[in-house]
């Protein structure tokens, strides 16, 4: 194991490790632009030389290897000066866009600009000008911004694979630029450029001048629509979610990208709170909790038929409702075809699956149900379901299982056509609007924060479940 000395902070590190990453052990932020733990090596920035005691010239931290023995400085005269070069050079042809620019608050240019910069500029000439380019209907690109860090490009040939970035021309006229022609409407991970910009220089279409970043609080959730729940933060203000983006574990390669269908996934959660269910419903009236709580209990032995999209603790506590330990069902059958195994090792949508089976929830026995229904053996059935992870077939088995109880009481965050056919429903609060965990395909525990507060009425499943048993527990005495 490599001892190094870092500002004379003794540090050992494991074989391999590179000397920006010693360096965020020890504590200590190097400045970068190019650098990306899940990209390869490039060091074309220049922000992140150290000074090497024994080396002739500064190291770029982020291609040097950690050796035993080594001391490092990270603020010696000549790093200073380096550094506040290369912001100089950054930042002569840039553009002051930062009053208009969707980066301003979250800008690398601008924190390491006011870090490691000077106050003036010494560029007296016409700055340089690139022409428009049309990069399609996700991503919209302003080359003058561009600081060639190249990212996005390494993104485009490493992880998706479908290189629609390259860059052109030499010296002063060198630019990110696309192959003729091509847009990136057609890469299904095109919106994880945005997120490695370290500049202004790749925007959201559907971001873009929408919120200024510093109105916004980051909550730690998870997707709902990925099979293997990837951390993702939600950025909330006014009550209300205005993007998703990737949490990947910090220094780590792990969960950094995202699909671009589990990025835009949060408009399906922007529900006008004017137009949301708040009372329970018994028999196409509005009625109390208690009065659908007597009716389940009146109905007859309860089974239970709930998806694995949603926690563990609403899957037990909803599990405690059934008469018998084999009356807890799952239900789910959406997936998501694997294009990129590396990051997505699993078809299977219905992420939770293995929390719902701990749990002892029998997916896969629908047919069951719905003989057990018939048959009378089973009286009334309570029905937990999203509508977007149920395909055509499987909707049409839960409608026939809902067809047939003496009593269904149907709890759906978005409300759909099971709903009404339901003999009660309850209104119960989306993914967002409570704090759960979920345990994916590989075992991982994944936890998740309440992001929004539902419209007064509105609860998270398990609070409705607690009221509901309320009423089988006996009065005391």
């Amino acid at each position: 194991m490599p001892n190094l000395k870092i500002n004379n902070i003794e540090i050992t590190v494991a074989p391999g490790t590179l000397l920006l990453e010693a360096c965020a052990q020890a504590g200590i932020d190097i400045p970068h632009y190019c650098y990306h733990p899940a990209l390869s090596l490039v060091a074309t920035c220049r922000m992140c030389m150290v000074d090497v005691k024994g080396q002739p010239k500064l190291a770029t931290s982020c291609t040097t290897v950690a050796m035993d023995g080594m001391e490092v400085s990270t603020t010696s005269p000549a790093v200073t000066d380096a550094r506040a070069g290369v912001m100089e050079f950054l930042l002569m042809n840039h553009p002051l866009d930062c009053p208009i620019c969707d980066q301003a608050g979250e800008c690398l240019l601008q924190d390491y600009s006011y870090r490691y910069g000077s106050g003036d500029s010494r560029m007296v000439e016409p700055k340089r000008r690139y022409r428009y380019e049309d990069l399609g209907g996700k991503i919209v690109i302003d080359k003058n911004r561009c600081i060639h860090c190249t990212r996005c490009i390494r993104f485009t040939q490493e992880i998706s694979g479908t290189s629609e970035l390259t860059v052109a021309n030499r010296g002063a006229e060198l630019e990110v630029t696309t192959y003729s022609g091509k847009s990136m409407d057609a890469n299904p991970l095109a919106g994880n450029v945005v997120d490695l910009c370290p500049v202004g220089a790749l925007t959201s279409r559907d971001f873009r001048f929408n919120k200024r970043v510093w109105y916004l609080k980051p909550v730690p959730t998870i997707s709902r629509h990925s099979a293997m729940a990837n951390p993702i933060w939600a950025d909330v203000d006014q009550n209300r979610v205005w993007r998703f983006r990737p949490r990947p574990k910090a220094g780590t390669k792990d969960n950094c990208f995202i699909f671009d269908h589990e990025r835009y996934a949060y408009h399906r959660y922007a529900l006008d709170p004017a137009a949301r269910a708040v009372r329970p419903v018994l028999r196409g009236a509005e009625a109390t909790a208690e009065q659908v709580a007597l009716a389940l209990l009146e109905a007859g032995p309860v089974a239970v038929l709930a998806q694995g999209t949603f926690g563990c603790d609403t899957a037990q506590r909803l599990g405690d409702l059934a008469a018998a330990p084999d009356l807890r069902f799952g239900s789910g059958d959406c997936d998501y075809p694997i294009s990129f195994p590396a990051l997505q090792p699993s078809a299977d949508g219905i992420f939770n699956r293995r929390g719902f089976i701990e749990r002892g929830y029998r997916f896969g026995q629908l047919d069951e149900l719905l003989e057990r229904v018939r048959s009378g053996e089973v009286g009334a059935v309570v029905v937990l379901h999203d509508e977007a992870f149920s395909s055509g077939p499987e909707t049409g088995k839960l409608r026939a299982i809902l067809e047939a109880a003496r009593f269904s009481l149907v709890l759906e965050p978005i409300p759909g056509p099971l709903s009404e056919l339901a003999t009660a429903r309850l209104p119960v609060a989306t993914y967002l609007e409570e704090t759960d965990f979920v345990v994916n395909h590989e075992g991982e525990l994944r936890c998740y924060k309440k992001a929004l507060d539902p419209p007064r009425g509105v609860k998270p499943a398990v609070e409705w479940v607690r009221e509901l048993l309320r009423e089988r527990s006996p009065s005391p005495v």
